[in-house]
């Protein structure tokens, strides 16, 4: 992802669950096939990905060079839609979210983060990877959602 520029449109999936070294693994080697393959009408897309924290899959793309297009996106979801089904894995639940403190993670539900002000959020609004650098881990207190 280093060799995208910030700028690069990103597309975060959180796994329900922490996901073992097996899934990361599968999860990876699905993925290098399928960023090799990526296109729009016919033209490679310039993209990545890369699995942090065990739970989050953060799939980019540099649409200077290539712009992506509702097919190409609808592509990459039904991607992590098999990928999910193979490894019993939601990537989709957008009403759960992580947080962490102190090597402590929890799953709670969106609406219960202003009880846990002084945690980290994993922002799942991030749309560049600019943002991922600079407003993914924040502080529940400074979300949006607090």
């Amino acid at each position: 992802m280093e060799k995208l520029p910030k700028s690069s449109n990103v597309w975060l999936y959180q796994a329900d669950r922490e996901l073992t070294a097996n899934e990361i693994s599968y999860l990876e080697k699905e993925l290098n096939v399928f960023i090799r393959e990526w296109a729009t009408h016919g033209t490679q897309l310039y993209g990545a990905f890369e699995v942090k924290h065990n739970r989050f899959l953060i799939l980019a793309v540099d649409e200077n060079k290539v712009p992506t297009s509702g097919c190409s996106i609808d592509t990459s979801v039904h991607k992590m839609k098999e990928i999910g089904a193979k490894i019993n894995v939601d990537f989709f639940n957008r009403l759960n979210v992580f947080i962490s403190k102190e090597n402590e993670w929890k799953k709670v539900h969106i609406s219960d983060l202003k009880e846990y002000p002084e945690w980290t959020f994993y922002n799942p609004m991030i749309k560049t990877l600019d943002d991922l650098s600079n407003s993914w881990e924040i502080k529940v207190k400074d979300s949006p959602f607090a």
